[in-house]
Order: structure tokens, then sequence, then C-alpha cells
């Protein structure tokens, strides 16, 4: 049995996922499986996965979305430790063994992430040869609730955890898949140390986003931390506090952007209906309303480039 399942959600990534997986296969730490779940390509997504390497393991589904993926990846090994590669992002070479590492070194703690750079594709190949020491960053570390509950610092193909604490915690949510890995994270957050790695291990790959995209309708991102600080409260576990002030400035930040979004390019009703309720509950509502103003010029006067 692998010590590391490797578990990698596709759909019609044929583009990436070749690469990917080369990836991960390059790992210095080589114990290890890659769960390749196609949830439903309609392209072919399935046979560039495969690699002419027997640790590869590539599973075809129905479409079921990510998370449903996720959790069928983790169930097909029993391994010792499970990790999580989105479909397009890259890994460092050192990645798993320098994370491994630090978990060994802290048998206390559960997860170990590491930081990431953001990527749009472009070559990077001095990137692989950089050398990594696996430090510590000890102000992202142990219980980090408070701060993963204000943003999410654990980029999803980062994290590496024991399977002990994801049997413990059972799945993912399959509820929304924009929210659905941070709920996973701020979960484990209550319960588990997390280690984080100082150095990029990750990149991860943005991609060009279509200006005629339609915008949410809903919140989700704020939508779901009022439902994490309903569950978990303010200091979990006991005695690690999250800070009220910045609670409420990442709050009001999030429903200020969605609100700038609607008024500046989508639903005008919504995205005022917004910004008046920012006015009428506050803080700042000063900035709310030149936040406001610069949503509706962007509006109405026509951008000169």
């Amino acid at each position: 049995m692998p010590r590391v399942n490797i578990v990698v959600p596709a759909y019609n990534a044929e583009a990436f996922i070749a690469e990917t997986v080369r990836s991960a296969l390059a790992q210095t730490f080589t114990d290890l499986q890659v769960t390749v779940i196609d949830d439903g390509s309609s392209d072919a997504t399935a046979a560039r996965a495969a690699q002419d390497d027997p640790r590869v393991r590539v599973i075809s589904q129905e479409n079921r979305g990510m998370s449903r993926s996720r959790n069928r990846g983790m169930a097909e090994v029993d391994s010792e430790f499970v990790a999580l590669l989105d479909a397009d992002d890259l890994w460092h070479p050192e990645k798993l063994r320098l994370q491994l590492q630090a978990l060994q070194s802290r048998p206390d703690h559960d997860f170990c992430y590491t930081a990431f750079d953001v990527w749009h594709g472009e070559p990077r190949p001095a990137y692989f040869s950089e050398p990594r020491d696996g430090r510590v960053d000890e102000s992202l570390s142990g219980w980090i609730y408070p701060r993963l509950i204000l943003d999410n610092h654990a980029l999803p193909s980062s994290v590496v955890w024991r399977r002990s604490a994801w049997d413990r915690m059972g799945g993912f949510l399959t509820d929304d898949q924009k929210t659905d890995d941070w709920e996973y994270l701020v979960r484990a957050s209550t319960q588990h140390r997390f280690i984080r790695l100082a150095e990029s291990f990750v990149l991860y790959r943005q991609h060009p986003v279509s200006l005629s995209r339609r915008i949410a309708p809903v919140n989700s991102t704020e939508l779901m931390r009022a439902d994490l600080i309903r569950r978990f409260g303010m200091s979990a576990p006991p005695g690690h506090d999250v800070d009220p002030q910045a609670l409420r400035r990442f709050q009001h930040r999030g429903w200020c952007n969605f609100a700038d979004s609607h008024v500046a390019k989508g639903d005008l009703g919504l995205g005022l209906k917004t910004f008046a309720r920012l006015l009428a509950t506050g803080p700042y509502r000063g900035a709310t309303l030149t936040k406001m103003g610069k949503s509706l010029v962007r509006r109405w006067v026509p951008r000169r480039d």
C-alpha cells in the first residue's frame, strides 16, 4: 500500500493533466499513488492522465463535481497520508518529502500545507530546480482556526494530512464547490494542528477570466463564513480567539466586493441593495460610500484604454 495517496479531480483538463501528473510522479519521495478522478470529461482527460507508471490510477465516473470527486479518490486507497492536487497545478519535486519530514517531527500536528506561487502558465523551469529547506512558518502553524476563518491560507493543492484525521472527520461537503474545501479545512482546524512550510511548493494556475462570465447571484464565501462562525464560534479550540475587528473587516470587504461586482457589471439592483444593507448596518460607512461611487462610475462611464 502506498504511503501517500494523491487525489487529482479532473474535468475537461486535457490541456494540463499530463504535466500535473508528471509533477506528482517527479517527487523525490516515491512511495505514492496518484489517483485521478476523471469527472465525466468530454475530452481526452482520461487518456492524457494515464502515464507509463504503475503508481497512476485513472477512475472515470459521471460528472459529480469537485468535492464528490475528491471524496471518491480518498476512498480508493487506504494510505497513511493523503494529499490533494488540482488538475492544472504543479508541484515542486521536494514537496512531499519535506512535508512528511515536518509531520514526522511534530507527531501532534496532523496537517501540513505550504506557501504557493500564483501562476499564469508561463514557463518556470528554474522553479523546479530551486533548493528548498522545509523551514516552518510558525505564525501560520499550530491552531490556525482564528487565521483560517479570516482568509483561506491553505491552498488545497498544498495540503498533506494524516489519513487518520480524514477517517475521523469524514469527507468534503458537496453543496458548493466554491467553498467546500475551505469549509473542510476550517472544520479540520478546530480539531487538528497545522504546519505551514514557508517556501512555495505549488504553482497555482490562474486562468484568464471572461468579462462576459455571469457574476454569481449569491455571496458563497460570506455566507459560508457566517455559517462557520455560527458552528464553531469565536474560539476554537477554546483559548484560540478570532480577532473580532479583523473579522468585521474581512466580512465588510467580502460584501463590498460582492456589491461592487454587481453594480459595476452585474445585477444593478442586487448590488445597490447590498450596498444599502452595508450602509444601514455599518461599520465603515465612509469606505462603503466610496466603493459604491466607484462602482457606479465603472458601470456608466466608458473605460478609456
